[in-house]
């Protein structure tokens, strides 16, 4: 036997290099036991469904597997006790491939042949357990922790109503880590013309603060939230208000305050 032919398995997956795949292939045509082997090679795996990313098992997997695959002489009718007793649950093969199998010439050489896909297989059929296994390991890990407790502080909530409109809104002064907010949330307020705008405003004494502009959605809803660092620190507020502006321009309410509430 040349020792070309211990090379037929690594012709076949493609592990030979660019020279040795052209010493090989001229081997092929003066070696018929090679050429043999190869067809019933590519016979034996035309239809497997190898769909999924090859996986590398754990190497005392590996070990447990093909140590119960060949511990074992082949019995009197020439297969391995073990393959005879398992192969149905390795891989569901289709009457073709049964034929497939049947074909194969029992010389000793083709008897390892054999031997060793059906082991490759099991190998293969084991390290996709092993990986199934794992990803489910990983996706338990994975789960989001639960959601703490908000650290949230409501230091003030009032209700803003007006009296010459249906329209109501809830403002809550809110201390959070980034600092203290202000949220308001209206609705059933009118719709708004062109460019204007309802602006929202705190106010000290009698001098008026900026604290966030907003539109209503078409079923009268808006909200708005402000970051009340921008404000003058450690002012005591006297009022929230709503007006309607012109713009989103206005430095002191120039419309209507439609709603209200003191602090």
């Amino acid at each position: 036997m040349s020792r070309l032919c211990d090379e037929l398995m690594d012709y076949f997956n493609g592990h030979l290099s660019d020279q040795k795949k052209v010493e090989f292939e001229e081997h092929l045509n003066t070696c018929s036991e090679c050429r043999e082997e190869l067809e019933e090679l590519q016979e034996l795996t035309g239809e497997l469904p190898f769909a999924s990313d090859p996986i590398t098992p754990p190497d005392d997997m590996k070990a447990r597997v093909l140590g119960e695959v060949f511990k074992h002489e082949q019995n009197e009718s020439g297969n391995s006790p073990f393959i005879e007793e398992h192969s149905e649950n390795v891989l569901p093969i289709s009457k073709k491939k049964e034929q497939a199998f049947g074909e194969v010439k029992r010389n000793k050489k083709s008897s390892w042949f054999v031997r060793g896909l059906v082991a490759a297989l099991i190998v293969s059929l084991a390290g996709n357990v092993w990986a199934l296994m794992n990803e489910e390991k990983q996706v338990v890990q994975q789960e989001p922790e639960e959601i703490s407790d908000s650290t949230d502080e409501v230091l003030r909530k009032v209700t803003l109503q007006g009296e010459t409109t249906t329209a109501s809104a809830s403002a809550a002064m809110v201390r959070q880590s980034e600092g203290e907010v202000l949220s308001l949330q209206a609705d059933q307020l009118e719709p708004l013309d062109g460019e204007e705008v309802y602006q929202v405003w705190l106010i000290n004494g009698e001098t008026p603060y900026r604290a966030g502009t907003f539109k209503a959605n078409e079923s009268g809803e808006g909200a708005v939230t402000y970051n009340m660092e921008q404000l003058p620190e450690d002012t005591e507020w006297d009022m929230v208000a709503v007006s309607k502006e012109p713009d989103a321009s206005s430095e002191t309410p120039q419309g209507e305050v439609i709603l209200s509430a003191g602090l």
